[in-house]
């Protein structure tokens, strides 16, 4: 059963991925992350690099902590719908209750897409 269900997953992501005219649909151009007082301040700006507007889009981040302790949370992007070839700023704010921050993930989606294909660097 799980051998069905990975082959699925796998010929599922694959086929998406074949049907979109590039592999990356956002590019993330810089971002940060940064733990204050009472949680996590994500911030930046993404690029629309596909040929097709993207409607609805929402950033989304997880951030993990020491002792691998998790928030998440997400936001509208400003410019929600995102032209082709344009740009957006995103900023996310995580509740948390750790002081320090072990790692930052970042990922975007709409309504229809789970995740997104984007092309994320490290934070700065």
């Amino acid at each position: 059963m799980k051998h069905l269900l990975l082959l699925f997953l796998t010929l599922l992501l694959g086929g998406m991925a074949l049907g979109q005219s590039s592999a990356y649909r956002l590019r993330v151009l810089s971002w940060s992350c940064k733990a204050y007082a009472r949680g996590v301040l994500v911030q930046g700006t993404v690029k629309n690099i596909s040929s097709r507007a993207i409607a609805d889009l929402r950033a989304n981040v997880r951030v993990i902590g020491p002792g691998l302790r998790m928030a998440s949370n997400s936001a509208p992007l400003l410019n929600h719908n995102l032209a082709p070839g344009k740009t957006a700023y995103f900023e996310v704010r995580v509740r948390a209750n750790f002081d320090t921050v072990n790692r930052c993930e970042l990922w975007f989606r709409n309504p229809r897409v789970v995740q997104i294909a984007t092309l994320v660097p490290a934070p700065r």
